[in-house]
């Protein structure tokens, strides 16, 4: 899958393999534009989504055009603590029941909720990490150019 992303905060995608046909090395570049382009529903345009572009991304005629597998840890911390809440806040309305009574345990095999958030705030600080580590390669200078070139405003 590919993003497109287009000033001043559009984003795009289009269900093509990005292994297939984002490659730094083709000469002459694919023109992106030709490609079916819809509305981004699960992925909105942020800064971090720009500043991961402008470092993976190929130039197209509008904006930059962007591999989706490098955006795999971009708002991952973040899903993972707010799914970590979501739990444990289910988990609660289970126990005290309709009623308000407690429920009881539902299994010996339940981890105490302390372990649960260690494992998941390990796993959210491991993709932060991760993210860091996307981020820490230099920038294209020629994709922050074109662009600010198009009229998109560059957060660094």
């Amino acid at each position: 899958m590919l993003y497109r992303l287009r000033p001043p905060r559009a984003l795009t995608w289009c269900d093509v393999p990005g292994y297939a046909v984002c490659r730094v090395d083709d000469q002459p570049p694919p023109d992106w534009e030709r490609l079916s382009w819809v509305p981004a529903e699960k992925r909105a345009f942020s800064n971090d989504l720009l500043r991961i572009a402008v470092r993976y991304g190929a130039r197209s005629g509008s904006g930059i055009v962007l591999d989706a597998r490098h955006t795999e840890d971009l708002g991952r911390a973040d899903e993972l603590r707010c799914d970590r809440i979501a739990a444990a806040q289910a988990r609660a309305e289970l126990r005290s029941g309709a009623g308000g009574q407690p429920v009881g345990v539902l299994g010996s095999d339940v981890r105490p909720e302390d372990q649960e958030w260690e494992h998941t705030e390990e796993a959210a600080r491991k993709a932060e990490a991760d993210l860091a580590e996307l981020l820490a390669v230099p920038v294209q200078i020629d994709l922050v150019a074109h662009w600010l070139r198009l009229g998109g405003r560059y957060p660094d």
